[in-house]
C-alpha cells in the first residue's frame, strides 16, 4: 500500500499519511504524493474541504532524515519539501489537521496552515529543529508566533520541549483536544463547512490568510468580496430561505 493514500467521504478527501512504522515521517516520495493530493484535490470542484491526518499511534515525526544524509539536499530551490510548502501556503480550500499522535518538526509547521487542528488526549508536540541544528521552515518563524505569540513561539522552537495536546490546546496552537473518535470528529468538521457556499468559504479563508496592509486595507479587500458575493446565487438562495 503507499505511503500516502487518500480516501473520499462525499466532498471531504482525508489524506492518511500512512508510513506507521517509521512514525509516519516523510520521505521525498511521500512529499510529492502529498503535493499530488493537495494539488488534484484545488482541481476538483467536487471536493470541498481536505482532513489529513496519519496512521497507528503517530501523525508525523518530522522528515525521513536518511533523504537527507544521503546526498546534497537544499529546500531553497525546486524539491519536493518546497513543492509541498508551497501547496501549504496556495492550497484554497479548508485544511484541517487530525493529529492522532507524535507529531515532530514538519509534522508542527503544517499545522500552522491548517484551517482546524484537532488532536487526541495521546499527541504530543514537538518542533526539534534547533536539536538537529537546522531552522525552523514553512514560514514558520512568522506563523506560530501569529498563532501563539511570540515568548511561546521562541520557547517552543529554542527549549524544543515535548508538548502535551492539552498544554497544545492551551497555547492556542490546536482547536480542541478530541476524546472520541478524532477522525471522524474532523470529518464532521469538514462536512459541516462544505455544506457552506464553496466560494464564500475560500474567500473567507483567503481574506483570513491575507494579513498585509492597514486595517483600512483588510477591510477595503471585505467589502469588495463582500459586494461581488452578494450577487452569487448561493446569497440568494440562502437569503431568501432566511425570509421565508
Amino acid at each position: 500500500m503507499s505511503d500516502v493514500v487518500t480516501e473520499l467521504h462525499g466532498s471531504v478527501l482525508c489524506i492518511r499519511l500512512n508510513r506507521p512504522e517509521k512514525k509516519n515521517a516523510l520521505t521525498f516520495a511521500m512529499y510529492d504524493a502529498f503535493s499530488d493530493a493537495l494539488e488534484a484535490a484545488a482541481a476538483d470542484s467536487s471536493i470541498r474541504a481536505v482532513v489529513v491526518t496519519g496512521s497507528g499511534d503517530s501523525f508525523c515525526a518530522g522528515n525521513d532524515l536518511k533523504d537527507f544524509l544521503n546526498g546534497s539536499v537544499r529546500i531553497d530551490g525546486p524539491s519536493p519539501q518546497a513543492r509541498l510548502i508551497g501547496n501549504f501556503v496556495s492550497f484554497p480550500k479548508p485544511f484541517i489537521a487530525a493529529v492522532n499522535g507524535i507529531t515532530v518538526g514538519i509534522g508542527v509547521t503544517m499545522l500552522l496552515h491548517c484551517d482546524l487542528v484537532y488532536a487526541s488526549p495521546l499527541a504530543r508536540f514537538k518542533t526539534g529543529f534547533t536539536d538537529l541544528g537546522v531552522v525552523p521552515e514553512a514560514g514558520s518563524t512568522r506563523l506560530l508566533a501569529q498563532r501563539v505569540g511570540a515568548l511561546n513561539a521562541s520557547q517552543l522552537f529554542l527549549l524544543g520541549d515535548l508538548v502535551s495536546a492539552s498544554e497544545a490546546h492551551h497555547l492556542g496552537l490546536i482547536n480542541g483536544v478530541v476524546e472520541d473518535d478524532l477522525v471522524a470528529v474532523a470529518l464532521s468538521k469538514a462536512a459541516q463547512i462544505s455544506a457552506k457556499s464553496p466560494d464564500a468559504v475560500c474567500a473567507t479563508k483567503a481574506l483570513l490568510r491575507n494579513d498585509e496592509g492597514t486595517l483600512e486595507d483588510v477591510i477595503r479587500r471585505e467589502n469588495a468580496e463582500f459586494s461581488r458575493l452578494l450577487g452569487s446565487e448561493d446569497f440568494k438562495a440562502a437569503a431568501s430561505k432566511l425570509l421565508k
